[in-house]
């Protein structure tokens, strides 16, 4: 049974709303106005909001914003209803991310009926988001397994290494050289094994699927780990792909910014097994005449970090590219893509972080990505 939050500041209007959809079996919890509805909307459980427009206090776009910019509401769908007969304000709510716009008053089978698309919609985004999930998690597995096996090695390496360090202590102990060549590998074993556990994070980050808390990221070795498998998914699938890949983060470092690591983990390995994926399709199209080339640069804007994916592939026509983050578009040819993963970005980086997500390119030049991430005030 779908749970319904019905928000509007008019009591008649909440019973007639909360009895109609009750007798077409949905669970309905009603709230008198926008806080109320937020305080409900933050227990979870919901699977749809109908959200009026005018209310005193907050109003039902307000509403709709607080919804969209958290993570935990911003894909449960919103209809929002309002007497205003106005198509500006139904494009509004539209661009806003609301699922649809009901006019008052309503007839109750449009009501049900709007309803019922609105679950069913979100129903098959959910279903195709799993799927991508996990298609995407069985292209990197390999990639995964060939990336960790480097840092396991150098621990075994220098574990080994370390124990026959100790053996000659035993007989030398007064031995500065031998310590400080200990203490070197053991910092070595810290080192790697950190490498290897930031590289399964990210595996566990792409396959739950689900939002985590904020955190203050490390962009430099979170865009490195990506590169890394990407690469090496595609490179599992296809033996001979290969591709030149220049990393150049500003000196210095990113400041520190503050996001949901495993949202930020899932746009750049989108949009880094597109990039890889592009290359790769214009190299087989003209063989050893074209060179692949991704490159991933890092560096502090003002208020912001900005970072750009840029590739040599066969680009994106001025017409795809006004239509690239929509849901279900896609360039790559049929079963190949959802046409969701850029459409997800999009909602992670604008929504969910407040950032910006755009795309450049000169076709049969060079398609560039560039996103940036507000920085964390220090």
């Amino acid at each position: 049974m779908s749970h319904l939050l019905v928000v509007d500041d008019n009591e008649a209007n909440r019973y007639l709303i909360k009895r109609t959809l009750e007798r077409r079996g949905f669970q309905v919890t009603t709230a008198s106005d926008g806080s109320e509805g937020l305080k409900l909307l933050a227990g979870g459980g919901f699977d749809l909001v109908l959200l009026d427009v005018i209310m005193p206090g907050l109003d039902g776009l307000e509403v709709l914003k607080r919804m969209k910019e958290d993570a935990a509401t911003r894909e449960i769908p919103v209809v929002m209803m309002s007497a205003l007969d106005e198509t500006s304000s139904v494009i509004r709510c539209i661009k806003m991310g609301a699922e649809d716009y009901l006019m008052k008053p309503f007839d109750p089978v449009l009501l049900n009926a709007r309803i019922g698309a609105s679950l069913e919609k979100k129903r098959l985004r959910d279903e195709l988001v799993v799927q991508e999930n996990l298609a995407s998690l069985g292209a990197l597995t390999a990639g995964i397994a060939h990336e960790i096996r480097n840092p396991l090695n150098f621990v075994t390496n220098f574990a080994t290494a370390s124990r026959e360090i100790l053996l000659e202590l035993r007989e030398t102990p007064d031995s500065p050289e031998l310590l400080n060549q200990l203490d070197e590998y053991l910092q070595k074993i810290d080192e790697h094994g950190k490498r290897a556990d930031r590289i399964v994070r990210s595996m566990l980050m792409h396959s739950r699927g689900k939002s985590g808390e904020p955190e203050i990221i490390d962009l430099k070795n979170l865009l490195t780990d990506c590169v890394n498998l990407a690469y090496h998914a595609l490179r599992a699938q296809d033996r001979n792909f290969n591709s030149r890949i220049d990393i150049d983060i500003e000196s210095g470092g990113i400041g520190p910014v503050r996001a949901v690591p495993q949202e930020i983990n899932r746009v750049f390995l989108n949009i880094l097994n597109n990039a890889f994926y592009a290359v790769w399709e214009r190299k087989k199209r003209e063989g050893e005449t074209f060179h692949p080339a991704v490159a991933v640069t890092a560096r502090n804007l003002p208020q912001t970090a900005e970072i750009r994916v840029t590739d040599n592939g066969p680009g994106i026509s001025p017409d795809e590219l006004t239509k690239i983050f929509n849901p279900f578009y896609t360039t790559k040819p049929a079963g190949a893509g959802t046409g969701l993963g850029l459409s997800l970005s999009y909602e992670i980086i604008v929504r969910g972080h407040h950032g910006t997500i755009r795309a450049e390119s000169m076709p049969g030049v060079r398609t560039e990505f560039i996103v940036t991430l507000p920085r964390e005030a220090v």
